[in-house]
């Protein structure tokens, strides 16, 4: 059986083109990311300060309560973001390795 091996030039232009894709999408990715990263963060830290004030913290509930509908509102987009670079990750570490 013959085995076709792709030319060096083919793989650089291939790595060349899955990293401008990479690179165009981070655009849409890296932000929706980050949001859901600083909401986790704000409701991480809003129900913190609910547990060590007790209920006298009733403006913390509604930053908890907000941040949570964000987290729930973004989630399918998180992933979906998550699920596009690692793609793109593995592609790229698959055609330079």
């Amino acid at each position: 059986m013959m085995e076709i091996e792709k030319s060096n030039m083919w793989q650089r232009r291939q790595l060349a083109t899955v990293e401008r894709i990479q690179r165009d999408l981070a655009r849409y990715t890296h932000p929706v990311i980050r949001a859901v990263g600083l909401c986790g963060v704000a409701y991480l830290a809003s129900w913190a300060v609910v547990m060590v004030q007790g209920a006298g913290a009733g403006s913390m509930v509604v930053v908890a309560a907000v941040s949570a509908a964000a987290l729930v509102l973004g989630a399918p987009a998180f992933a979906l973001a998550v699920g596009v670079e690692r793609y793109l990750r593995g592609r790229l570490a698959r055609i330079s390795g």
